[in-house]
């Protein structure tokens, strides 16, 4: 009996360790969908249920060996313990198959992570030990823990929910903090940015334009979350900062008012509503309710400033109670700033924006029609805070592209548009425009467009006609693939110009096989758990 006790504790010491690094591309999918379980449900339907199937096979391929080995060896006392070999086996070559695939995002080890390893490591082992224990009271003994495999979605979330109410009190401080930190400087001139899309891109607009008077501290890259925000703030404010900007995500109703919360902002501007993460909010009245939750967070005195370009940012002006600030094209009949005379190209932008009546030519590498609507909206509260026309038209002049959105990127004979970061309905449209500005072949890469729920193939399928409207030759990446090409087809693209692949990495290189002078489109590039 000892001999027993000793070989299922080093067997079930054993599948814990496989389990878990079996289990590691959930915990990538978990993160990636901001420790969400649905997140992981989600990706099991899109993705086909390819991991639970994954998981069978290697449930299947174990327990089946096993089950015959003992039934040849079972009733010798030393050698029946072998057949737990063929467990081994299986699930070591489930990790090195899906260790060659290349993980765009991949898994970042925080210590959040670590805990969940350390804990689903504790699960595995005790449901191991308590299978090979069961399994002497059965025909089949130890054949039982082949079935782990398929347990591992289950145990996974099971550590998540067990971690949950310690993660969530975790964060709470880290953000009771953040809070604690923002209330004890009172002079600092809180913004908050949101919108349905060019965030990130207002955000560095308007950080430069009240550079010239300010000293600004801005949430980095897309840290638009409770946490990304209380991270800046704990890590990064100080003393000498006169401005806080925050950029503002949200994917469920309440996620604006959360962070509105924590920043307590007296500015703040809406850059659109549009159809992006349609599928978590249901419809576009939620998105629209959640954006405005900002508005809705400022304090009487607070001012707000919104684009007269988009329908529902224009309702929202309409409905503030705040202070607020409208911006947009000339023909815009209540805006204060305004913009017109717009030209654009390979090179950038240019427009004429006026504020009553000063005026002052604006020059822009920024690429794309919706860049004078977001230069507008942002010069509005700039000039409430005090900057002139000629210092906004000075700052952005130096805006270099932020990474992954409209990049323009040199190398040669191809130019490459690097709009890989995200993708919706209007910014796919706009990143076709400035790709059917540039000269040569002109090619675009994209895997469509991607929650927006019931929207989501007539969206895929317009972006499709779009792209024979701007480029030359199309190549359409994943499972949206067909969607895409039946709407480039119906917008006039030849059909032997369209290339269905199943990877980014297999796009790039079959574009590559094009000669002469071209310009390349990244249009989206979906994070793992699409």
């Amino acid at each position: 009996m000892s001999v027993f006790y000793s070989v299922i504790s080093v067997f079930a010491v054993v599948s814990a360790a496989l389990l878990t690094v079996m289990s590691l591309k959930l915990l990538q999918i978990l993160q990636l969908s901001s420790y969400r379980a649905r997140g992981v449900t989600d990706w099991f339907k899109s993705t086909k249920l390819d991991y639970p199937i994954r998981y069978f096979a290697a449930m299947f391929f174990s327990v089946v060996p096993m089950i015959v080995y003992v039934a040849c060896f079972g009733k010798y006392e030393y050698i029946e313990y072998i057949g737990l070999v063929f467990y081994l086996i299986n699930t070591v070559m489930f990790i090195a198959i899906t260790a060659r695939q290349k993980n765009k995002t991949p898994l970042k080890f925080t210590h959040r992570v670590i805990r969940l390893v350390i804990l689903s490591a504790i699960l595995f082992a005790g449901a191991s030990f308590g299978l090979l224990f069961a399994g002497q009271y059965l025909y089949v003994k130890y054949s039982i823990l082949g079935l782990m495999p398929v347990l591992i979605p289950f145990v996974t979330l099971l550590a998540h929910y067990i971690l949950l109410p310690f993660e969530s009190l975790n964060n709470r401080r880290y953000v009771v903090k953040a809070k604690r930190k923002l209330n004890d400087m009172p002079n600092l001139i809180k913004i908050g940015i949101t919108g349905s899309y060019g965030k990130t891109t207002a955000k560095n607009m308007l950080a430069a334009m009240l550079g010239k008077k300010y000293n600004v501290l801005i949430t980095p890259s897309s840290y638009n979350t409770p946490m990304g925000i209380a991270k800046t703030v704990n890590n990064s404010l100080n003393g000498s900062h006169n401005v806080f900007i925050a950029e503002m995500g949200a994917r469920y109703k309440g996620d604006i008012a959360e962070l509105a919360k924590i920043v307590k902002p007296t500015y703040a501007a809406v850059t659109a509503v549009g159809n992006q993460h349609l599928s978590t909010f249901k419809s576009i009245e939620n998105i629209y309710e959640t954006k405005y939750e900002l508005v809705k967070s400022l304090p009487h005195d607070g001012i707000a400033a919104f684009s007269a370009d988009n329908e529902y940012t224009l309702k929202m002006f309409g409905a503030a109670e705040c202070g607020k600030i409208l911006a947009g094209k000339s023909d815009s009949g209540n805006a204060e700033v305004k913009y017109s005379d717009v030209s654009f190209g390979a090179n950038g932008t240019s427009f004429k924006l006026m504020c009553g009546d000063d005026s002052v030519e604006i020059t822009t590498r920024l690429l794309g029609r919706h860049v004078p609507s977001l230069i507008s909206l942002c010069a509005a509260l700039a000039l409430k805070l005090g900057v002139t026309l000629a210092e906004i038209a000075e700052s952005v002049s130096l805006l270099q592209p932020v990474e992954h959105r409209l990049q323009l990127i040199q190398n040669g004979d191809v130019t490459v548009l690097d709009d890989a970061y995200n993708s919706n309905t209007e910014g796919s449209a706009i990143a076709l425009e400035v790709l059917g500005a540039f000269e040569g072949t002109r090619i675009v890469i994209t895997p469509g467009l991607v929650e927006l729920g019931e929207a989501e193939t007539e969206a895929n399928e317009h972006l499709g006609r779009n792209a024979a409207k701007y480029a030359d030759y199309a190549y359409f990446v994943g499972a949206r693939g067909e969607v895409l090409k039946s709407g480039a087809i119906a917008g006039g693209m030849s059909e032997d110009k369209i290339t269905l692949c199943a990877s980014l990495s297999e796009a790039v290189e079959k574009s590559g096989a094009i000669a002469g002078r071209k310009t390349i489109l990244f249009e989206n590039d979906l994070p793992d758990n699409y």
